[in-house]
């Protein structure tokens, strides 16, 4: 088996299906990848849709995504790892692509993306976040996005999977560049949700990318060092049991430092 792709889900009855389908319509021999859907035990049609397109669906009363991408990379046989969020498609020649970069040598690879939908808004966060990725790419050799990743198996296990972090793919950038060279491919293969603009808005996704190259740059290598780096900001805010309001972590994450 050449390639195991995971998707971590939870409650995507509206995304999984276009998903697994894209999955399923690639230029790369169906015996040479398997597809498991990594579930965090959702309430909704999310693993009844999931058994329809898939090879596995793997269910646990754990969340969190970085737990769930790790819970399913257990149970795979290929030798390299493709994590898809469940909310992303991807592009016909995607596997061939990432698959022959991965050949190489290498440790890790995103390819670009576009997002779903139409309008000048969307299309300018879009360039944005891709010219962060390449840069980041060029300058820091930190390019890995969780939308989309592809990472040769034995590497994977090496360093320890994903991290039970605020911004875990952050953080298997810097776990994984210990290895070899990573690569953002400028190629949009991946097409994904525009729900991460809708809940930040455009401020904050400029935001965003903002503070994560200050974070990638190593200036600092703390989430909230001095109250600027504000990741949780992005997050819509819970009531506390004071009856305050404070930014709540995506389910199983705890806040972390971030180590070179």
């Amino acid at each position: 088996m050449e390639i195991s792709i995971i998707v971590p889900a939870l409650n995507e009855e509206d995304h999984i299906k276009a998903c697994l389908k894209s999955i399923l319509n690639q230029d790369f021999p169906r015996k040479d990848y398997e597809i498991i859907v990594s579930d965090g035990n959702s309430s909704d049609k999310t693993v009844e849709i999931a058994r329809k397109y898939a090879d596995k669906v793997v269910v646990s009363k754990k969340k969190g995504i970085w737990y769930g991408r790790n819970f399913g990379a257990k149970f795979a046989k290929g030798k390299y790892l493709v994590f898809i969020d469940a909310d992303t498609m991807i592009k016909k020649d995607y596997l061939k692509t990432v698959h022959n970069y991965l050949e190489t040598g290498i440790a890790g690879i995103t390819a670009g993306f576009e997002l779903s939908g139409r309008g000048a808004r969307i299309k300018f966060l879009e360039h944005l976040a891709n010219i962060y990725w390449a840069m980041a790419s060029v300058a820091l050799n930190c390019t890995l996005n969780g939308i989309n990743l592809g990472v040769p198996k034995d590497i994977f296990d090496k360093a320890g999977g994903f991290k039970n972090c605020t911004l875990e793919d952050m953080q298997i950038n810097r776990d994984l560049k210990k290895f070899g060279k990573l690569i953002f491919l400028r190629k949009k293969l991946a097409i994904t949700s525009t729900r991460r603009l809708d809940e930040y808005g455009t401020f904050g996704i400029c935001r965003y990318y903002f503070e994560l190259f200050i974070l990638d740059s190593g200036l600092t290598n703390k989430l909230e060092p001095t109250g600027l780096i504000k990741y949780q900001a992005y997050v819509p805010v819970r009531k506390s049991k004071s009856n305050g309001t404070k930014p709540a972590l995506r389910p199983g994450l705890n806040r972390c430092s971030i180590t070179q």
